[in-house]
């Protein structure tokens, strides 16, 4: 049954929204740079246009300023004044009185400068500063009549025809801009219906598969990523059909190889159990009970804690499967569930390198104070029944079989250090080890005698 769902925003609305917005911003942004770029261009061409100005009344007016010609200065300026973006004309002498200005009160006096400028030198400078509302450009000219500094000419030009100008264009830009967002708003709209259309389509085949329905499909009527979403969908959709039956199994099992056998099979994922030959790995700390006793509580769980992460990395380093704690032991699992025909070189390389690992440990405990323990392990290979047990609430994936029983005792029986071996495991390693046999030996549940063998280290090779 189709559930039916009111958006506050609907989602053609929102690709609406979307796509208006950026056709606005982009042109924008186009309208900006230009109408920047526009700015500055017509900035440089007042500035170079101001400096032949200043350089054609450097050459007439210097030698006015030489013989003291003050009518000619101010016939200059006068003329200069004509130029509706020249701001004021100033020619004064080498010590600052003005000898012509575009304001004649200011003739005879020092000259006055805005405090935002630098001062002048013997070079052509130009600067910019504010006045009032509007940008100036002046540009300050050193006289210089046969070689001998007689004054200086400053001339400022205004901005305000620049300004005049970009707002006419940011005007014309604002009125592009609302054309392009009406036009977009318009394709916008289309676009979104078109886009939404399969998605709507999905929504309603996402609400059947939350429902429970996996044999819902969506017909695929586009090729563009609309349509590969779509056949994405119903992959999905067949692969839950496969999987339905395994959905509970990820909080179940622990180990990462169980959960990949349930996914690479799901209607044989192990539920009802087979017959398997395997070898089993049992690890026990030695003396635990009497060292426990000598340390606290969080020192216990702190020495169980290094341990564990120990044979965790080694058990997984061979690809063997994890498949309990239990108290101050660990019990791994090589062949099952993924199989390997080699399983028991793995669990007798895991083996030793637990041992070598806890040998480490102890250096470092030592190191630091701390006191070292010594681990015993047990070897069995055989044949087994490799399953899940446990209620439909919580199961757990095992072994159960003679081997197990076996492994387990041998390592009740290995002393501090030591790797022990059925005859079967022997046999199948008897090529990668270097083992001696400690003979038959009485285990616990078991009415025969056990042949056991330790093993030293690996074959030289």
């Amino acid at each position: 049954m189709r559930v039916r769902r009111d958006f506050p925003l609907p989602i053609k609305v929102k690709l609406s929204l979307l796509i208006t917005t950026l056709v606005a911003l982009a042109v924008l942004l186009v309208g900006f740079s230009l109408l920047s770029r526009q700015e500055r261009a017509l900035t440089d061409a007042v500035t170079k246009r101001g400096k032949t100005i200043a350089a054609n009344l450097a050459a007439a007016g210097k030698s006015a300023l030489a013989t003291n010609d003050d009518l000619a200065l101010n016939i200059f300026v006068k003329e200069a004044m004509h130029d509706e973006d020249v701001a004021y004309v100033v020619f004064t002498d080498e010590k600052g009185i003005v000898h012509a200005h575009s304001d004649v009160t200011a003739i005879g006096r020092p000259v006055v400068r805005p405090p935002a400028l630098k001062p002048a030198s013997q070079q052509a400078l130009v600067q910019t500063y504010k006045r009032g509302d509007a940008e100036i450009i002046d540009i300050s000219v050193p006289l210089t009549f046969s070689k001998t500094p007689v004054g200086m000419l400053y001339v400022g030009f205004s901005t305000r025809a620049i300004s005049t100008a970009v707002d006419k264009a940011r005007n014309q830009a604002f009125l592009i801009t609302a054309f392009m967002v009406v036009l977009g708003l318009a394709g916008a709209v289309a676009l979104a219906t078109l886009l939404a259309r399969p998605i709507f389509r999905l929504m309603d085949a996402t609400d059947a598969v939350a429902q429970g329905d996996f044999n819902v499909s969506v017909p695929v009527t586009t090729r563009d990523e609309l349509g590969v979403l779509t056949e994405s969908f119903n992959r999905m959709a067949r692969s839950l059909r496969e999987k339905e039956m395994i959905k509970r199994a990820f909080t179940r099992y622990v180990a990462r190889e169980v959960v990949e056998e349930v996914l690479k099979d799901p209607e044989h994922a192990m539920l009802t159990g087979e017959r398997r030959e395997v070898t089993v790995l049992f690890c026990d700390i030695r003396s635990f009970t009497s060292m426990s006793e000598r340390l606290s509580p969080e020192q216990v769980v702190s020495v169980l804690n290094e341990f564990y992460t120990l044979m965790i990395e080694t058990i997984f380093k061979h690809d063997g499967t994890l498949d309990k704690f239990l108290g101050d032991a660990v019990m791994a699992v090589f062949g099952a569930p993924i199989a390997h025909p080699d399983h028991a070189a793995r669990a007798v390389k895991t083996a030793l390198d637990m041992r070598a690992a806890v040998a480490d440990l102890g250096k470092r405990r030592r190191a630091i104070g701390q006191e070292p323990f010594e681990v015993g392990i047990g070897v069995s290979l055989g044949e087994v029944v490799a399953g899940t047990v446990g209620t439909e609430e919580r199961m757990e994936y095992t072994v159960i079989g003679d081997s197990v029983n076996v492994a387990s005792r041998l390592q009740d029986r290995a002393k501090p250090g030591s790797i022990l071996l059925s005859r079967r495991t022997w046999e199948a390693v008897r090529d990668l080890v270097d083992a001696k046999s400690l003979g038959k030996m009485k285990v616990k549940g078991k009415e025969e005698e056990v042949e056991v063998y330790e093993v030293r280290g690996l074959c030289a090779r």
